[in-house]
């Protein structure tokens, strides 16, 4: 499996969900179910001042894994811990803030 091996800049945002599912009924009273006994995690990765290359290294990886279609694998840099995980969604946004200087951000999601 491919891994994604660029590092992040530094403070990167990472979730922990859990899936509840909650019915209320008529007379007040809610009923609550998980539908997973593990957290999915999200990470928003941001990249800012990077060169055209390392854009367009960034690019060729969301294309090679055709957007959220594919899994790869990637290393935690705050946990050290190697996580399957997929492209949030199928839009890759960048900008451009400088001749020959990007920015770019997207969300990983764990695969289990």
């Amino acid at each position: 499996m491919a891994a994604f091996e660029i590092l992040p800049d530094f403070v990167f945002e990472e979730n922990i969900e859990f899936e509840t599912l909650i019915t209320k009924f008529e007379n007040g009273v809610e009923q609550r179910r998980s539908k997973r006994n593990t957290p999915i995690r999200k990470w928003t990765l941001q990249f800012h001042n990077r060169t055209l290359s390392e854009l367009n290294s960034i690019k060729a990886f969301y294309a090679a894994r055709k957007g959220a279609y594919e899994e790869f694998d990637w290393v935690n840099p705050n946990d050290s811990i190697e996580y399957s995980v997929r492209f949030d969604n199928d839009n890759f946004v960048f900008s451009n803030k400088a001749p020959g200087i990007y920015d770019c951000s997207f969300t990983f999601v764990e695969v289990k």
